[in-house]
């Protein structure tokens, strides 16, 4: 059965937008078909159509996750640069560069609050969507920083100091999403622009940097 919601491609998007709104807020059993429907303002039939099922829906809002954040990670190409031949100088500065984009995305981009509230719920009570996540952004594209931090340490990529360090650098951007009232009030903020977010982003790059090289002495 056809949705005779207007075009297919948007009607498809406005679900993802209201499931990973719903599914983040209240969790994938309390979001019923209908209500996601709604949201979306197409008929319910749209979500069999598009998706197959409702946890079909969530699997493709996990997917468009993944997709989104790799490119806020990597740049429009989402790729990381070619390793052979980088530089200890190059693979920070490549560093700290993810760092600007995601903290830029992360503290002033709209989407960036359903991504968050959807990417904690998985975190923290894991679904199929998990595997999704996990597969097809948190390990590849944690082992690719891993792999950026090794060239700029000495230290070995899968080094249990290398891996807890990436995990720091990443965790450093995310509260500033997480806990943004608490930190908007506590700094006196009425928001986060694009001022606000660059005095983040230096803060935690000049983090980075001091890691790095911390880590780096003692290294041959």
């Amino acid at each position: 059965m056809k949705v005779a919601s207007g075009n297919d491609q948007s009607a498809r998007e406005a679900l993802m937008r209201a499931g990973l709104d719903l599914f983040g807020r209240h969790g994938f059993d309390a979001s019923s078909i209908r209500q996601i429907a709604q949201a979306a303002g197409v008929n319910s039939a749209g979500i069999a159509y598009h998706f197959g099922s409702k946890d079909g829906l969530r699997q493709a809002c996990a997917a468009a996750i993944v997709a989104t954040m790799k490119e806020r990670v990597f740049g429009a190409a989402a790729t990381m640069p070619p390793l052979e031949g980088l530089s200890p100088e190059a693979a920070v500065e490549f560093l700290v560069a993810v760092v600007s984009r995601v903290t830029a995305f992360a503290a002033r981009a709209p989407e960036s609050e359903a991504i968050a509230r959807f990417v904690v719920r998985e975190m923290m009570e894991p679904t199929s969507a998990f595997e999704t996540l996990y597969e097809g952004l948190v390990g590849p594209v944690h082992g690719r920083l891993c792999t950026l931090w090794a060239v700029a340490t000495g230290l070995e990529a899968e080094a249990q100091a290398t891996k807890l360090a990436v995990f720091a650098m990443v965790g450093q951007v995310l509260y500033f999403r997480l806990a943004r009232p608490a930190v908007m009030r506590r700094m006196g903020w009425s928001d986060i622009g694009e001022a606000e977010s660059e005095a983040i982003a230096t803060v935690i790059r000049a983090n980075v940097r001091a890691s790095i090289a911390a880590m780096s002495e003692g290294q041959p």
